[in-house]
């Protein structure tokens, strides 16, 4: 990193302590990235403009939520956690000019655009470099910025097709049911940040920038690898159908998980109550967890007691039946501690109520962070999935959120220095908001 900025490196506090970054990025897969290296401590400045805001600002607003706004979306509020916001019209020449000052105080720049945005702002990765040699550009596209699908859009669904991840998920006789709509964004995300902190350790070390360029598609093979390895290695095709349940073996013992021959007994079960998530999960992956299984559940699988660990699979549907009945006996939790203390991996199907009140493991650990959001108090958000566990500081998100434009002035005095002078002139000449929009926008209809 150049002499200028290599004074933002610190090895006291957060592991980013000092590094500040200017966030295009919207919607989900960028703001994840972001995310997150705001909570290992850079300071994330998000740039928006009021007539076109980041879309997750009108989606997913808790129950309880009277009046909807900009700024009271508990999704986009637990995305953006620890961010500032900043409203700067970028197609301006002015509102041009401040970015430009911005790329050369900050350390990296992301976006999560389709690939041409930013060049038609003017805003090239060469244009960037000539303002700061040392920048870190990362953005996050469906394609990519280049190949022939570069010029595409995608979304979570049609992302994954592309992937391969829809081709291995469904249920026997239906068609391929994909993942919802969220995980290749969160992928992407984490895939980012990991790209952000190599380049970021380039630049320390040799003062040179980095552009780095991320596919959703590409991130979406690292939740796929065996059924690609499978494939590079034997050039075997993913199976017509696949086994019902939880299975990763079928009756006849032929491998459909991709993970060799394993896990003969791999299913969910009902247990007490019969409710939706009212089920335990568990794997027989050895011939001791088999053991343990059966002295678990004596005397309902006796019958099975001299069964071989490799003639499981011929009676797997046999014991998979008494299993069903056995376990709705317990709940869930019961169910779990039964198989865990026998030493046969287990656990319950958890949604959210489970995980938020009922499991002490997520609760013991920090799973939920405590925070206060000026429009809706006390807000619980996802911490980070990281633990610093050497008794050094918490990594913990800062309690703060990017009301739409509230950081404006300050982030401009204090990155930039600009007088208030200079600032009223941005805000008098519609540079920091559109002229006649209010500050506090009310949302009719959520976005989801």
């Amino acid at each position: 990193m150049s002499a200028e900025h290599s004074e933002h490196f610190e090895l006291t506090g957060l592991p980013l302590q000092g590094v500040t970054v200017l966030d295009f990025t919207w919607s989900v897969a960028g703001p994840t990235m972001t995310r997150y290296l705001g909570g290992l401590g850079a300071r994330i400045i998000k740039i928006e403009w009021p007539k076109g805001p980041d879309p997750m600002r009108t989606a997913m607003f808790h129950k309880d939520t009277k009046e909807m706004t900009y700024n009271n979306g508990a999704f986009f509020s637990n995305l953006n956690v620890g961010k500032e916001s900043v409203t700067i019209n970028v197609k301006s020449d002015e509102g041009l000019e401040v970015i430009k000052d911005l790329i050369r105080e900050v350390d990296v720049v992301t976006e999560s655009f389709s690939s041409s945005v930013m060049k038609s702002w003017g805003l090239s990765f060469k244009v960037m470099k000539e303002l700061n040699p040392s920048i870190v550009y990362a953005s996050i596209s469906g394609f990519g910025h280049n190949g022939p699908h570069a010029p595409k859009n995608t979304w979570g669904p049609t992302a994954q097709a592309m992937s391969g991840m829809t081709a291995i998920s469904g249920v026997p006789g239906r068609d391929p049911a994909g993942w919802g709509y969220s995980y290749l964004d969160v992928t992407a995300g984490y895939m980012g940040a990991i790209g952000v902190l190599g380049a970021l350790k380039r630049a320390q070390s040799t003062g040179e920038g980095t552009r780095l360029d991320l596919s959703q598609v590409e991130t979406g093979l690292s939740l796929i690898g065996p059924a690609l390895t499978e494939y590079l290695t034997t050039g075997a095709a993913p199976p017509e159908t696949f086994p019902e349940g939880n299975r990763s073996v079928d009756p006849y013992g032929r491998d459909v998980g991709y993970r060799g021959d394993r896990a003969p007994l791999s299913n969910v079960f009902r247990t007490k109550g019969q409710g939706d998530n009212d089920w335990v999960a568990l794997t027989v992956e050895t011939p001791e967890q088999w053991e343990g299984l059966l002295k678990a559940l004596t005397p309902a699988l006796d019958e099975y007691a001299e069964l071989a660990f490799s003639a499981l699979h011929e009676q797997v549907e046999a014991i998979e039946s008494s299993l069903s009945e056995y376990f709705l006996e317990y709940e869930k939790y019961e169910a779990t501690e039964l198989l865990a203390t026998a030493g046969v991996p287990a656990a319950p199907v958890q949604a959210g109520m489970d995980r938020v009140e009922n499991d002490p493991q997520l609760a013991e650990r920090g799973l939920l962070q405590n925070t206060e959001h000026p429009a809706l108090g006390d807000f619980r958000v996802q911490a980070l999935p990281v633990l610093a566990a050497d008794g050094q500081d918490e990594w913990q998100l800062k309690s703060q959120f990017p009301l739409l434009g509230a950081d404006t002035s300050t982030v401009l005095r204090e990155v930039l220095g600009y007088s208030q002078e200079k600032i009223d002139h941005l805000e008098s000449h519609g540079i920091l908001w559109p002229e006649g929009v209010p500050r506090e926008m009310k949302i009719e209809r959520s976005l989801w």
